[in-house]
């Protein structure tokens, strides 16, 4: 585990020709150690309404490590989802009470306002508990990701290098030289 806990330096960008719901191929080694994996660490990159998801392997300890969290997270997620529920139950009886009209409206917009500011509030909550993160868990996170994705492309970058080649080894296939261009009127499929 001492490769998590060291100070993290990215690789080169490595970008592959994968399409949603493609698999990238991966040593059987932890991303963040290198040790042997037997857990599974989800990447996830949202654009908008897409995301794009990739499991990456993990070793017990730094899946242990994930799991592990300051007691200033803790007490900021278990905060932010009793204040997110509050405000929510708040919020609903202000709109019913407030707002004229049948019940049934008065209830879908107090039901629509309660939702919006507890989601608020969480969002809120949620940020400031990953702020809170212990170094360790921050170093295991970061140690792949995809920092960038499009409808036939995804980008990673490793916090080892070592991991980064052994990754474009195994998805030569996959590198964008590799990929042979289609030809003007040639059909795809």
């Amino acid at each position: 585990m001492t490769a998590a806990r060291q100070s993290v330096i990215m690789s080169q960008p490595l970008t592959l020709r994968i399409r949603p719901g493609e698999s990238v191929r991966f040593p059987n080694h932890c991303v963040a150690c290198g040790q042997p994996a037997t857990e599974r660490l989800m990447l996830h990159n949202r654009r908008g309404q897409l995301t794009r998801r990739l499991d990456a392997p993990l070793c017990a300890d730094c899946a242990r490590q994930l799991a592990r969290r300051s007691g200033r997270e803790e007490q900021l997620r278990r905060t932010g989802a009793l204040v997110a529920a509050v405000v929510g139950v708040l919020a609903l009886v202000a709109v019913v009470a407030l707002v004229g009209g049948a019940w049934w409206l008065r209830g879908l917009l107090g039901a629509l306002a309660a939702s919006a500011a507890a989601a608020f509030v969480w969002a809120l909550f949620r940020r400031r508990a990953e702020a809170a993160q212990l170094p360790e868990t921050r170093a295991v996170r970061a140690a792949a990701q995809i920092v960038d994705f499009t409808w036939r492309d995804m980008t990673l970058v490793f916090a080892d290098e070592a991991m980064a080649t052994a990754v474009r080894e195994l998805n030569a296939a996959l590198l964008p030289a590799a990929v042979p261009q289609l030809e003007a009127g040639e059909p795809t499929i």
